[in-house]
């Protein structure tokens, strides 16, 4: 089983066909976040820093674009989408994503908008809000695309150190990364809410959406 999923992405990997698929699933991450579209950056950096292709710049640009899109068609279609936000339920991970981007939002909206990139649901949200709000959409892509792009680097960078630790063993040096990326990126967000809800705190901000 292990052989053949392996066999499978070596072949996707070894193929012009691996941009517009990973492209895809960007795109498709920013309206439903179910599997992070992080993994198949992490994925994509292991492979190639150990087999030599993809090509990482042309993987980055292809996820810049294909994020770049997905937000601001979702920032495009925020009132139409709004029926998503009224139906999250108290307890998920999507209101705890929520109740993120509403606190966060009172903060600046720059500052938001490249945080949330890195937090599944929270970008979700923040795309349809900042749309339903009517936010200036020449700032909202401004801070998209920077946000975008040190989200994109990051899941690459973070994969490629992994292919070249276990550059003999690509199967390996995906699941390394992938690890690595999960555990790092869960410890960023423990320290970021962390310090957001000391700083909610001082400034009396009510911690439900």
């Amino acid at each position: 089983m292990i052989a053949s999923v392996t066999a499978w992405i070596e072949v996707v990997m070894l193929t012009q066909w691996v941009y517009p698929l990973v492209g895809t699933l960007i795109f498709l991450d920013c309206f439903f976040p179910v599997l992070p579209s992080e993994i198949p950056l992490n994925m994509v950096g292991a492979w190639s820093a150990s087999q030599g292709y993809p090509h990482i710049p042309m993987m980055f640009f292809v996820a810049i674009l294909a994020a770049i899109v997905g937000d601001n068609l979702c920032f495009l279609l925020g009132t139409r989408l709004m029926t998503l936000v009224n139906r999250v339920q108290k307890g998920t991970k999507a209101y705890e994503g929520l109740a993120w981007v509403k606190r966060n939002m009172r903060r600046g909206g720059g500052a938001a908008i490249i945080i949330a990139r890195f937090i599944p649901s929270a970008r979700l949200f923040m795309t349809i809000l900042l749309g339903s709000m009517r936010y200036p959409w020449p700032l909202f892509f401004f801070f998209d695309i920077i946000g975008v792009s040190i989200w994109a680097a990051q899941a690459l960078a973070i994969g490629f150190v992994g292919g070249k630790a276990f550059s003999d063993s690509p199967a390996v040096a995906m699941i390394v990364s992938i690890i690595a990326a999960v555990i790092i990126g869960f410890g960023l967000q423990k320290a970021q809410n962390a310090v957001l809800e000391w700083w909610d705190t001082r400034r009396g901000y009510a911690e439900t959406p």
